[in-house]
């Protein structure tokens, strides 16, 4: 009898990786990721009460969209996954560990999913925040990426509102998050 065929991960996106020379980077400190900033994109400096283990925020150039770039800590789903090379829980393991920490206030809009570039993958997922007193649903995606040094960094890209005339399109935000994933450096 045969040996039972080798799983093999379904990848749901494979992407280009993208070259952006730039001399500034949100990094981690152990050197396993890198997102070099964007022309036009602003470092904001860390605000008080930011989650431990946060690496940087940016805000794009049209002041439309940020980016939360953070070290998570581990949960045994997450160790669980990550020695099962198994990206897709992970950002299910992922996704429940934010659910915890926001008390239920968050809701999945999507399916865990896989992107690939080159030898890279991440998984994928899309919630929205669960705000009774506001016109505006604010989609943020989150890419979980493992590093070679066994850490995960979650990437997440929010839309920023500061006037309702200026409200991000969806199209625009997911071409964003998209861009990110090509940039992002991993070793």
């Amino acid at each position: 009898m045969p040996p039972p065929p080798s799983s093999v991960e379904h990848v749901d996106a494979q992407l280009e990786a993208i070259t952006v020379e730039q001399d500034e980077y949100v990094r981690a400190p152990q050197g396993d990721f890198a997102l070099p900033i964007p022309p036009g994109w602003t470092l904001l400096p860390p605000p008080d009460g930011l989650a431990e283990g946060t690496l940087g925020v940016l805000l794009d150039s049209t002041k439309t969209a940020a980016v939360v770039v953070q070290r998570l800590q581990r949960t045994k789903a997450i160790a669980t996954a990550l020695e099962r090379k198994d990206v897709r829980n992970l950002a299910r393991a992922c996704f429940e560990r934010r659910l915890q920490r926001t008390g239920s206030t968050i809701r999945l809009l999507s399916d865990f999913r896989v992107m690939a570039r080159d030898s890279l993958r991440m998984g994928t997922y899309e919630f929205v925040e669960i705000v009774h007193d506001s016109t505006v649903l604010r989609r943020t995606r989150v890419a979980v990426v493992p590093t070679p040094t066994g850490s995960v960094v979650e990437v997440a890209l929010s839309p920023v509102v500061l006037s309702l005339d200026r409200v991000a399109e969806e199209r625009t935000l997911d071409s964003l998050f998209v861009f990110v994933m090509q940039v992002l450096r991993v070793p």
